[in-house]
């Protein structure tokens, strides 16, 4: 068929490529461009493209108008835009992530790219601007790449752009070594416990903070954003609302008898702000994100062991000690052990959890108090009394 392109010269002596083809019973002439702008190649195309459209009962002039729709709607659509129907498509987030995203936005991204339409956005553009966070460190530049990614694609979702440049520079920075939280080992609490109830120079809130992570093991992101209205006294339980938490699930958190004597202490002492621990230059927000970790370096541990190490602490403890899987994966609130994220009930169990945390914190003080791994296996341990009532609590709850 290749008759059906041909080359059509005007009185005036203009030469422009044409397409002739019939829909219907009836001839129509498709114009495909002027030559030589237009090139023998990049005519034939043209042709090819308007043949399949013909075969599929449409008119290729109709579809090149649509084209050329979507082309003027593209180009008016600027990163800018699309980032912030992005950001408020991501209602799920926390306040601080999003107030996170949004600061490097408006830092790093928008003043390179912003005014720029999403669609005429190339790898090149995406290079210089992550070269330049990269500066700063590789964390940083691989979280630009990532939320740049995440926009391209939201953009091609709505057909807003019809590619993600950003997936391209994937492996363009090479992200560092990983570093695991290191734990404290069992053999290291006494050491720990007494350095910290003797630490005179520490601030007495950083050290109740630091007691209460070591009888709770929560993240360390959940204790600083503890409010008060989360402890229920009574019946002996933090709840922490799933924007807290690192799966976005609530978490029931049962309450030793060592963790209410420390809370109702230091009730006493922040009772009155919204955080259980306050920032000490600014007490109506949390307790800064550092401060913990320079706390156990100051306690001589630098390297030894971080704030999130005592989460380790007790699965390696609860590990050693044969405590039900399924039970301290609750209270640590992982996600499943065959990467599921099946639908969680964060109030499952609650009786037998209660049991495990009390054990926790008893072990952690008879630990504290210098015992041997072999007297913990003896009060703790899969054929001891206090075993005992767990696994009878634990068959009721079946």
């Amino acid at each position: 068929m290749g008759w059906s392109l041909y080359l059509y010269v005007t009185p005036a002596g203009n030469k422009l490529w044409r397409y002739r083809y019939r829909l219907g019973g009836t001839s129509y002439v498709y114009s495909i461009g002027k030559f030589p702008e237009v090139s023998l190649d990049d005519a034939r195309q043209e042709r090819c493209w308007a043949q399949q459209l013909v075969k599929q009962g449409m008119h290729p002039l109709a579809q090149k108008k649509s084209r050329l729709l979507l082309q003027i709607a593209q180009s008016q659509q600027t990163f800018a835009r699309v980032a912030q129907s992005w950001l408020q498509n991501n209602s799920d987030w926390s306040s601080s992530y999003k107030a996170q995203v949004t600061a490097y936005l408006q830092r790093d991204i928008l003043p390179v790219i912003g005014q720029l339409p999403i669609n005429s956005i190339s790898v090149a553009h995406l290079r210089t601007l992550i070269s330049a966070v990269a500066e700063r460190g590789p964390h940083a530049a691989l979280a630009v790449r990532l939320w740049l990614s995440q926009v391209f694609c939201y953009g091609a979702q709505h057909g807003l752009c019809d590619q993600d440049p950003a997936a391209l520079l994937r492996r363009f920075i090479k992200p560092p070594a990983t570093r695991h939280n290191p734990s404290l080992s069992w053999q290291e609490i006494a050491a720990f416990d007494k350095a910290l109830t003797q630490w005179e120079h520490g601030h007495v809130l950083t050290r109740m903070a630091l007691r209460l992570l070591a009888l709770t093991f929560v993240r360390t992101i959940e204790l600083r954003r503890a409010t008060w209205d989360q402890i229920d006294f009574k019946n002996a339980l933090w709840s922490i609302p799933a924007q807290n938490m690192k799966m976005r699930r609530p978490h029931l958190v049962p309450l030793s008898t060592q963790s209410l004597q420390l809370l109702q202490q230091l009730q006493q002492k922040t009772g009155q702000q919204p955080y259980l621990f306050p920032n000490a230059r600014q007490p109506e927000r949390m307790m800064g994100s550092t401060t913990l970790n320079h706390a156990i370096n100051a306690l001589g541990f630098q390297g030894r062991f971080s704030a999130h190490g005592f989460r380790s602490t007790a699965t390696t403890l609860f590990g050693l000690l044969s405590y039900p899987e399924n039970r301290v994966d609750l209270q640590l609130a992982h996600r499943k052990r065959d990467g599921s994220r099946a639908p969680y009930d964060h109030t499952k169990y609650v009786s037998s959890r209660r049991i495990l945390m009390q054990d926790w914190a008893d072990i952690w003080d008879t630990l504290a108090q210098g015992a041997s791994m072999q007297y913990i296996t003896h009060e703790f341990g899969p054929l001891s009394s206090r075993r005992e009532q767990l696994l009878r609590v634990t068959e009721r709850e079946h």
